[in-house]
């Protein structure tokens, strides 16, 4: 009976281990390393499973089946030689299953001891640690010595102007699949730097390299942080940091009509909450399919493909274009999300290179269609990529920068001494605001300084790797928010 509860929990051992191991590989090959704070917000927080591609569904289903099929040699394996053993009858073949089980067993204890370790890096579940152990104190609340907002009333818009927002995901300067390849993915819109505006060196900080966490940088000037010394957390439910200011708050009270246009459903990793802040109208798969919108041509995985929010985006321009009132049209591309998607008479490479080439000439015809717009309406066009590119090819791409575009004639001037110091997501809530004509006694919102401001971001005054570990530490500032 001893021998028996021994094997089963080396079986019961292996198989935790063999799942486990699985589920990692699985999700590191989706998403790419992906910090653990950023892992429990989806969980615990925000109704991630809704709007979810289900082609990532599939591919963890197909993993798991893979998973099992090893859970069957373990099986072999494991109760095989005690078979052997029974029909047998010898205590030789007896000896050999105990030496059996044995060598079994370390590989048990070396796959967990690994996968621990892999687990341990992959996920940065130090910083969670490192995070926990700190004692609190307000002289090292970053967050709180260092967050500014203008009041309502030191606002001001010597003119308001029109806002184009493109968010493109997963997009980088330059973005590649290997470490010696010299192919150009995006040739069209490298070729836009020289007319337009470009910072050379927009990088993601803490808890903004994933899309909802860049997004919220971009509304409110500080990363998307749990909120870990309150009992409940409201992400998802009402409004993001319902206690902080937005600049979408500030576009909203000086009358802008904001409009949201994406491909998927709004309600993928609480977006529609985000973006009640600024009351947009949301044009999303929901809307587009209750619309009946979408047929055979445009459907995508996700709902819809790009090139039809382009299309939205364009016809919705010439519409406001007319009207006195100003607005703000903000676009949430979709197709180069990992494993990338395009349509199939544009594939040429079968991975998500195709959707990088299709993003690269999407764009570009759309800023050839507004280029008479940008010279003659009150319009500035500002293109930020969310995060670097995710799953197998986030490696190659981690040192890159994000992509990111600046055009109209209304537009500010990114000062030259500041287009080669680095500038991160932060920086873009301040820079929307600006770009929209307001001024007020800084060019500071949140943590953010604004990218056309002489003032360095905190990227170039703490450096990457210090500004992070202060945005990890915990602020109970931050929870005020809540």
């Amino acid at each position: 009976m001893a021998k028996h509860s021994t094997k089963l929990m080396l079986f019961f051992s292996g198989t935790a281990v063999i799942f486990l191991s699985g589920l990692c590989c699985w999700f590191t090959r989706t998403f790419g390393k992906v910090h653990i704070t950023q892992i429990l917000w989806h969980i615990e927080k925000a109704g991630t499973i809704k709007g979810f591609d289900e082609i990532v569904i599939i591919d963890l289903i197909k993993w798991l089946c893979i998973c099992s099929a090893l859970c069957v040699c373990w099986f072999s394996a494991v109760y095989g030689s005690a078979v052997f053993s029974r029909l047998c009858g010898r205590k030789a073949v007896n000896r050999t299953s105990a030496k059996a089980d044995a060598f079994l067993w370390a590989c048990v204890l070396l796959a967990g001891l690994f996968l621990g370790y892999d687990t341990f890096n992959t996920f940065s579940l130090y910083d969670l640690v490192k995070m926990k152990s700190i004692r609190y104190s307000e002289e090292n609340d970053f967050i709180l010595n260092n967050y500014q907002v203008p009041k309502r009333a030191d606002v001001v818009f010597e003119k308001k102007n029109n806002l184009v927002i493109i968010l493109m995901e997963s997009f980088g300067t330059k973005l590649c699949v290997s470490e010696k390849e010299k192919t150009a993915y995006i040739p069209k819109l490298q070729s836009l730097y020289p007319k337009y505006q470009h910072h050379e060196a927009l990088v993601s900080c803490h808890a903004t390299t994933y899309t909802i966490g860049a997004l919220t940088a971009w509304f409110f000037g500080v990363p998307l942080k749990l909120p870990l010394g309150i009992k409940k957390n409201t992400y998802g439910e009402d409004s993001f940091l319902p206690n902080a200011r937005s600049v979408f708050d500030i576009m909203a009270e000086n009358a802008y009509a904001c409009y949201l246009f994406m491909g998927s459903t709004a309600e993928f990793a609480g977006t529609d909450s985000l973006f009640r802040r600024g009351n947009f109208t949301v044009y999303d798969k929901n809307y587009y399919s209750q619309s009946n919108k979408i047929d055979e041509n445009n459907r995508s995985v996700w709902g819809v493909y790009d090139f039809f929010l382009y299309d939205e985006l364009y016809e919705k321009y010439l519409e406001l274009r007319e009207n006195e009132e100003p607005f703000v049209l903000f676009l949430q591309t979709i197709d180069t999300h990992f494993p990338g998607y395009c349509p199939k008479d544009k594939e040429k490479y079968g991975d998500i290179r195709d959707s990088w080439v299709q993003a690269d000439r999407l764009l570009y015809d759309f800023m050839k269609k507004m280029e008479r717009f940008l010279e003659t309406d009150n319009v500035n066009i500002l293109i930020f990529g969310d995060h670097l590119p995710m799953g197998e090819f986030s490696a190659v791409n981690a040192r890159g920068t994000l992509f990111n575009l600046f055009a109209g004639r209304a537009m500010p001037e990114i000062p030259k001494s500041k287009l080669t110091q680095p500038v991160n997501p932060m920086d873009i809530a301040p820079t929307i605001l600006q770009a929209a004509g307001a001024k007020w006694n800084n060019d500071r919102f949140g943590l953010g300084v604004s990218i056309f401001s002489e003032e360095e971001s905190f990227s170039q005054k703490e450096g990457k790797e210090n500004l992070d570990e202060k945005l990890l530490y915990y602020s109970k500032f931050y929870d005020s928010f809540f």
